[in-house]
């Protein structure tokens, strides 16, 4: 596998986005196989999968030398401040890239915080041919507010740092992280003569809503957050819970959602002979051709869930089915209210009681035609349902790096 040098100004625990985002890399790359290597101004990383070195002199100037980032903001030519900490970075560079096959710069090449790094590594880069350059661009010194700013109040560059900024390396692969902003950069760089591609910010979504590891595995072997709508009953398999019923509106629903997924999370009853109740449902699934959607987490899992298993489920889900027969109270409804999850349930007296007029209530006179009418109604039209759908199929962040990052790495 080839080796990758992670470059920035700074690294976590100081926490901006791009930091952040770099750590992640750093992870799912090396999760991947990669040796990884995270070199930056400051920082720290007690994971052992990825190698740091904190080298001061990456770190925005104006850390450890404000007075030679004024005489550069303010129109001062290279001077010898400049060259000497220039030529000091490209050593630094030569000594600790050896032996990197892929370098990747983030936000440092286009912003004018460290010209004199600028300087050495397109200098280290024009010598070093035979590594991978990738030049990742989250920001742009003279984009502003969603526009091109340029002169920019408040900073004068002399005509030579001016187009050591602006000026693309044509040995390199640029990166930007939106289209929007690549038509920016593009007024301002000569970006178009050079290898450009969008690669957009994304969410590792495990560690971002902290899902518990035995469910993660069972979300990536099943595929279930590219699914869509992904609905759940959390409940155990008892017939007085009616998933017979859901199974029916499932059926229906797969009509307008071929990649939906069901998940029931319970289990067949110790205190109550439900096996053959369990045998029918899986029966009417295999009748119902939805052994594809249909998921009994009893066949995966052979204990009851965990307080975190169970929010994880109901994070991951766009909807919650809870249509009991009989019920004496209704934990789902609290939990589903605070993991804001969307909960449709039967019209039970005790259900009023408890939600109100904050629940959907489903009467038992509804066909499941007629319910998976209005699902879809209510799936097609709620905003932070579309939303949801958008973020785990488009930006997960680990999807992003397998297909868009690695092939770069890799081509």
């Amino acid at each position: 596998m080839k080796k990758i040098a992670l470059i920035h100004y700074a690294y976590p625990p100081k926490m901006g986005g791009v930091e952040r985002l770099i750590r992640e890399h750093a992870l799912i790359l090396a999760d991947k196989g990669y040796e990884v290597a995270v070199f930056a101004g400051s920082g720290a990383e007690s994971d052992p999968k990825i190698a740091f070195k904190e080298i001061p002199e990456f770190a925005a100037l104006r850390r450890f030398d404000p007075s030679l980032q004024d005489h550069i903001i303010s129109g001062g030519q290279i001077n010898d401040a400049f060259s000497r900490l220039a030529g000091q970075i490209e050593s630094t560079l030569e000594q600790n890239l050896k032996d990197r096959d892929v370098i990747i710069v983030h936000n440092m090449m286009t912003l004018i915080h460290n010209m004199p790094f600028v300087a050495a590594f397109k200098s280290y880069s024009q010598k070093h041919p035979e590594k991978k350059i990738i030049i990742w661009v989250h920001d742009q010194t003279f984009i502003d507010n969603g526009r091109v700013v340029d002169p920019k109040p408040g900073i004068t560059l002399d005509t030579k740092i001016r187009e050591l900024l602006i000026t693309p390396m044509l040995q390199a692969n640029y990166v930007v992280i939106s289209e929007t902003f690549k038509k920016l950069l593009t007024q301002i760089m000569q970006i178009a003569r050079v290898k450009l591609l969008v690669i957009p910010d994304g969410l590792h979504i495990k560690r971002f809503l902290e899902i518990d590891d035995a469910i993660w595995d069972i979300v990536q072997k099943e595929r279930i957050l590219e699914a869509f709508p992904i609905i759940l009953t959390p409940v155990n398999i008892l017939e007085r819970k009616n998933l017979d019923y859901c199974l029916d509106v499932v059926s229906e629903l797969v009509r307008d959602y071929p990649n939906l997924r069901y998940i029931i999370s319970g289990q067949p009853s110790e205190h109550r002979d439900t096996a053959g109740y369990f045998q029918t449902l899986k029966k009417k699934v295999t009748d119902l051709s939805l052994g594809n959607h249909v998921f009994f987490l009893a066949e995966h899992v052979k204990r009851a869930l965990t307080d975190q298993e169970l929010h994880d489920l109901y994070d991951i889900a766009d909807l919650v089915f809870y249509f009991s027969k009989q019920e004496n109270f209704g934990l789902p409804i609290l939990e589903a209210g605070l993991t804001k999850t969307p909960i449709w349930v039967s019209d039970l007296a005790v259900f009023h009681e408890i939600g109100g007029n904050q629940l959907t209530y489903v009467p038992t006179t509804h066909t499941p035609q007629q319910l998976a009418t209005q699902a879809h109604e209510y799936l097609e039209t709620v905003p932070g349902i579309g939303l949801n759908r958008l973020v785990r199929t488009q930006y997960s962040l680990e999807t992003i790096i397998i297909n868009r990052l690695i092939p770069l790495i890799e081509g």
